[in-house]
């Protein structure tokens, strides 16, 4: 399966994640501040990146910005989350280049499925 980074600040939401994602077979690793979350994605071979857009260290649109030019060579997709469900919101992300957006709270039944859709057909 898939190494899968998430940085989020959010210690319950992280937690979940790992309850829902490890049963699947999916390594997950936990960055909780934007710069230890860039520092994991250039120094670990991750296949995903799930992102907060809402950081306490730095905007985490900007650090869609920083990482998808410096994760294109390797072809992984970055997937906002957050909990803004705005249209303005999801279109700043996406323009960012990120792959995709999930909403929180997690709908936990589908969020196994949103994940392999995103790893298609490299690692799922």
């Amino acid at each position: 399966m898939a190494v899968i980074l998430v940085i989020d600040d959010d210690s319950q939401f992280v937690r979940l994640v790992k309850k829902v994602l490890e049963p699947h077979g999916h390594q997950v690793l936990v960055a909780t501040s934007a710069l230890s979350g860039l520092r994991q994605a250039r120094d670990e071979s991750v296949e995903l990146v799930l992102l907060d857009i809402n950081l306490p260290d730095l905007d985490g649109q900007l650090v869609a910005a920083i990482l998808h030019p410096g994760m294109k060579g390797r072809d992984v997709p970055i997937v906002a989350v957050s909990a803004q469900q705005d249209d303005a919101t999801r279109h700043s992300v996406m323009s960012l280049g990120c792959a995709g957006f999930i909403a929180k709270p997690l709908d936990t039944r589908q969020f196994p499925a949103q994940i392999a859709a995103f790893l298609r057909p490299s690692s799922a």
